[in-house]
Parts: C-alpha cells; structure tokens; sequence
C-alpha cells in the first residue's frame, strides 16, 4: 500500500531513523559501554573477592578441627554475606560434595551458552555469562584440615532492578514524546504545501489572479514566493496576449474592409466598363487594394516579431563591433526615403564607440527607431543621431526627430502596442516602438523618451 500523506511519511520517517539510533546505540552500549562496565566491574571485584577469600579463611582456621558444616561462625559469616548482597554462597568438596550452602534448593548454575572467564593469580576465577550478562559466578578456592575446598558465589539479577533496560525504555518514552510533538510540525509543513497545491490547481482552471499566502522565509515559503512571482508573470503574459490578439482584431478590421470596399467598387466599375470602356478609377482602385495589402502584410510582421520576442528561448548572439560603422550601414538603407522627404541627418557621435551585443537585435532597435523618425519628422527637416559615454562596454544613444512636443500622457503611451497620436495620419501599424523596448529589455537595457529643444528624443542604454 502507498503512502499519500506527507506527514504520514515523516512521522514513519522519524521511527525509522529512532529504531536505527536506538540499535546503533544498544550495539555501541554492549560493546563499549558494556565493555567498559564490566572491566571495571572486574578491577573492582578482585580485590573483594580476596578480602571475602581471607575472612572465610579465617574462620575456617579458628575451628581447624570441626567440619565445614558444623562450624558456627562459618555458617553466620556466610548467611550474613549472602542476606547482605543477595548472594547464593555454598562451599563444595570435590571428593564429598557441598558442605555447606546458604540456601536451599538445588544449585543453578548456567552450563550452556557464551561464558568470559576472567582468571586471578590467587586462584579466583570470575564467570561472565554473555547470554545473561547479568549473571556472575565466581570460585574462590579455601582449604580446610589439609583439603582444598571451594567457595562458590553466585549473583543473578534477574528479578532486579535493570538500569539499562530502563535506559532503553526512558530512549523510547522519549522517542514516542517527540514523535507526538512531532505531528503538529508535520502537518504545518503539509498544510502549506496543500495550500500551495490548490493554488497552483485554482490557477491552471483559468483564475490567474489566484496567489497563495504562505508565511516565513523557509524553503516552502519561497517555493510559495516563486509560485506568486511564476502566476504573476504568466498572468501577465496572458494577458497581453489577450490585448495584443484584441488590437490586432480591430487594426486588421480597417484594411479588410478598406479591401472589401474596393473589391466591390471594382466590381462596380467592371460592369460599368463592359458599357463605358472607362478603367483609370479601377487602377487606383487597384493601387489603394496594394497599399492596404502591405499595410497588412507589415502588420502581420510586426505581430510575428512581438510573438518571437514575448516566447524568445535562445540566448543573445553577442560579438564586439564598432557603432559607428554599424550605423552608417543601417543609414544607407534610409537614403532614398531621407531624399525624398529631403531630411538631414545630423550626426554627433564619439571617436570610438564600442560595443557587445547582438547585432541582429541592435539592427531591429535601431530600425524601429529610424523608421518611426522618418515617418513622423516634417519635410524638409531634421534627425539628429547622438553617441553618449557609457560605463564599461556599453552603449549610450540617442535618435531624435523633430515632431511636436508631446504631452507627459502621449509620452508614457508611446510604446504601448497600436497606440496613435491624436491627429496622426502616418500610415503604420503602432507596433514598431512596442518591438524596439522588447528588444533593450532583451539586452537588459533601457529606453526612454521625452521633449526637447531639437524635438522628440528616444535615448537608449544598453550595457
């Protein structure tokens, strides 16, 4: 069965890393801890273990003629060592058996399993049971008339306290307890994330003013950030879509008709040559159809520009190349227009002008300008080209024509798509300044516009 919920997974997340940290840390206990524990338990049991050994020694020697079982002060050291520190004690015979013990019942004595034997110079041996580590046993050797004899001390803490075990318990207590804590946590992180989900759900069925609202400055929130800034963008870009396919409806509206008018003039006037012979009104029936139809043609162009620019993948082909000479190329394409309005270009440009760009875009820039000055500047007048200091390898130019001023209204309207001047009757379709901003802001440059003494100037600033 797949897990679905986020907070279900870090919950199962969080047990696991707990039981692996708690294995790691119950192996690292019984190895080293353990170890460690039980070396000491060693270096300190010895020395006891000899001490014990020299006192049963010594009663044993104080009634050197009356058997192990009979001797009374024996038997009350042994009884009083074993109530002491809950000990099962017994002295045992080889040849005869147990001779005395503190206890009754049999003898239990674990035979099966891992034993550490831990041997001393004074013959006491110290067991360890590694099965049951809690267990210890030890054999101290005595004699008694001329025998040797063993004692034999036996401690099991089976039913005892176990501070590990309750070590280990008080780990999971503490796990369990975090683990609770835990959830709170959990679905904070998931409710955000469900909340950025079903805004990212709202905005793909069509409310692009949809935003999600998720606070802090963690990695959810600025993935929240991002899903704002990516809505707002899109939005956007939808919507001058929207405008751009609106106004390019209502400019291809005009030509159409202009068209369908003539179509049906020429129509007229066809029927009327079958009677008259006349056809000087059906050519320029003829000549205005052509000019409508490049009037369409350089409006379609100019979309299909704006289209290439507003979903424009591949990087900027820059290479360094001087301005001057790139204008004066750009410049002679405008001779014959330039003679026929009779305008003068004024140049004002730097000895050295250099520059890294694209070149195919600093051409539409430099185009879409020109061409908006020639159309707009008066017969008979003037366009001044200016080159401007730049920081570092930029570029600093200006193109300015000589039009009437313009109001501060007119002037922020100027590169909005199909905008036309009140009064204006230059044929074109509103779209070349609107590619020309695209285009520096592709560069990450600048374009402005404003009135001055020579006439309306576009400077432009592209690093």
């Amino acid at each position: 069965m797949k897990l679905r919920r986020l907070y279900v997974k870090i919950l199962l997340s969080f047990f696991g890393i707990l039981l692996v940290t708690l294995a790691l840390s119950i192996v690292l206990f019984v190895t080293i801890g353990g170890r460690s524990f039980r070396d000491y338990l060693d270096k300190n049991a010895f020395p006891k273990l000899e001490i014990f050994q020299e006192m049963v020694q010594e009663k044993i020697d104080a009634h050197p003629l009356l058997p192990i079982a009979q001797n009374p002060d024996l038997k009350k050291q042994l009884e009083t060592f074993a109530t002491l520190f809950d000990l099962k004690i017994w002295i045992d015979d080889p040849g005869k058996g147990i001779q005395l013990k503190t206890f009754t019942g049999a003898v239990d004595i674990p035979q099966k399993g891992l034993q550490r034997q831990i041997h001393h110079e004074n013959g006491i041996t110290l067991y360890h049971f590694i099965r049951k580590w809690t267990q210890y046993y030890a054999t101290i050797p005595v004699k008694s008339q001329g025998n040797e004899l063993w004692l034999h001390l036996h401690y099991n803490t089976q039913y005892h306290d176990r501070p590990a075990v309750l070590f280990f318990l008080g780990i999971f207590i503490v796990g369990g307890v975090v683990a609770i804590l835990l959830i709170p946590l959990a679905r904070r992180i998931t409710r955000r994330v469900n909340q950025l989900n079903r805004s990212a759900l709202e905005f793909a069925n069509g409310n692009l003013s949809c935003r999600t609202d998720i606070k802090g400055n963690d990695e959810i929130a600025k993935l929240g950030h991002s899903f704002n800034f990516m809505a707002d963008k899109l939005e956007k870009l939808i919507q001058g879509s929207k405008d751009l396919t609106a106004n390019v409806s209502h400019e291809l509206r005009s030509p159409l008709t202009r068209i369908r008018m003539s179509k049906e003039l020429i129509s007229d006037k066809m029927d009327k040559l079958n009677r008259e012979g006349t056809q000087e009104d059906i050519h320029r029936y003829i000549q205005n159809m052509e000019a409508d139809i490049q009037s369409l043609d350089t409006l379609i162009d100019h979309v299909l520009k704006l289209s290439k620019i507003d979903y424009q993948a591949s990087e900027l082909s820059r290479e360094h190349f001087d301005f001057k000479d790139f204008l004066s190329n750009e410049l002679a394409r405008y001779h014959p227009l330039l003679e026929q309005k009779n305008i003068k270009i004024e140049q004002n440009l730097l000895a050295r002008a250099p520059v890294n760009q694209d070149k195919s875009v600093l051409r539409s820039i430099l185009s879409n300008l020109l061409d908006n000055a020639v159309k707009y500047t008066r017969e008979n007048g003037k366009l001044f080209i200016r080159t401007h200091p730049a920081p570092g390898e930029g570029l600093a130019f200006s193109v300015t024509n000589t039009c009437s001023p313009l109001t501060d209204k007119e002037l922020s309207m100027l590169f909005k798509p199909f905008y036309r001047t009140r009064g204006n009757t230059a044929p074109g379709s509103g779209l070349g300044l609107t590619i020309a901003r695209k285009q520096v802001k592709r560069c990450q440059g600048q374009i402005t516009v404003r009135n001055t003494d020579d006439g309306l100037a576009f400077e432009v600033l592209l690093p």
